[in-house]
């Protein structure tokens, strides 16, 4: 990882924007992007996104992302809490976040919008995770998981080597492809099914889990376009610098930590908070 500085980080052409990974912290991302996208070192041609990153490059792309953090703030604060109990008596799944995040993808994803995402040119590549093959679903999902906080919290890879070891298997679907709206929206909730949290879904008959359960941090799948990749992370680290660089690519972090908790959905507040920390540090880094 190679430091640089602002004047260097604004001097490249952009056209392969990466946004990882994270829950709730992916408003940070928004606030840069809204930013960033007008200086000149702005030349988006691709957005990869994962899990709800994924998200956040969808309603950037479609213009609608004060309206879709307008709806995640309202409805976070018009929640009492992650956990409804009462949904387990009733057999239902008890937590929140799947019964809010189908909303707030309509609140930037319509008919127009696709029809939008169709027309602008601006390719969206949304990652999904496939299951091993011929291991049961639960099995697979478990060691995903499992592999997931292996290289995130205790080996600390940069980017995750271990489920591809093991025949899980990244996906990079287009979301202007999408045969029609449900496809696109059961597209994106697939690249954030995180579960036990929220439920399994299927893209082209066959189980998709979190985009992030490969790589959190997806990379493009063309290596040759890596000077021109721009990787906007969610998860602020203390021994990497703001803006860095790792072989080619362009990497930029929070400088701290940011308020919104991944799979909270109790504070909008939070969720303001962390979108006003993308746009400010946006505003420092292009003076």
């Amino acid at each position: 990882m190679q430091a640089i500085t602002p004047q260097e980080f604004l001097s490249r052409n952009y056209q392969n924007i990466v946004f990882a990974g994270g829950g709730n912290r992916c408003w940070w991302q928004a606030g840069v992007v809204e930013v960033l996208s007008q200086h000149p070192c702005w030349r988006a041609q691709r957005l990869i996104g994962a899990s709800a990153g994924a998200g956040i490059a969808t309603a950037f792309a479609t213009g609608r992302l004060q309206e879709s953090l307008i709806t995640a703030s309202e409805r976070f604060n018009a929640t009492p809490r992650n956990f409804e109990w009462r949904a387990l008596l009733k057999g239902q799944r008890p937590f929140m976040m799947p019964r809010i995040y189908p909303e707030w993808i309509g609140s930037f994803l319509d008919e127009i919008d696709l029809e939008k995402l169709k027309k602008i040119g601006l390719k969206i590549e949304v990652v999904i995770t496939r299951p091993i093959p011929y291991l049961p679903l639960t099995l697979s999902t478990l060691l995903a998981l499992g592999l997931y906080a292996s290289e995130k919290f205790w080996l600390k890879n940069f980017h995750a080597r271990l489920p591809h070891h093991l025949g899980f298997r990244a996906e990079y679907l287009d979301l202007a492809q999408s045969v029609d709206l449900a496809d696109a929206r059961t597209l994106l909730l697939a690249s954030a099914a995180a579960v036990p949290i929220t439920p399994i879904h299927r893209v082209g008959g066959r189980a998709a889990l979190d985009g992030g359960f490969y790589d959190s941090i997806p990379l493009p799948q063309d290596r040759q376009g890596d000077a021109d990749t721009l990787v906007l992370l969610t998860r602020h680290r203390a021994d990497l610098p703001q803006m860095f660089t790792h072989q080619q690519r362009v990497y930029l972090q929070p400088t701290h930590k940011v308020a919104a908790i991944n799979m909270d959905c109790t504070s909008g507040t939070k969720v303001q908070l962390t979108y006003a920390q993308g746009r400010n540090e946006a505003l420092a880094l292009i003076g």
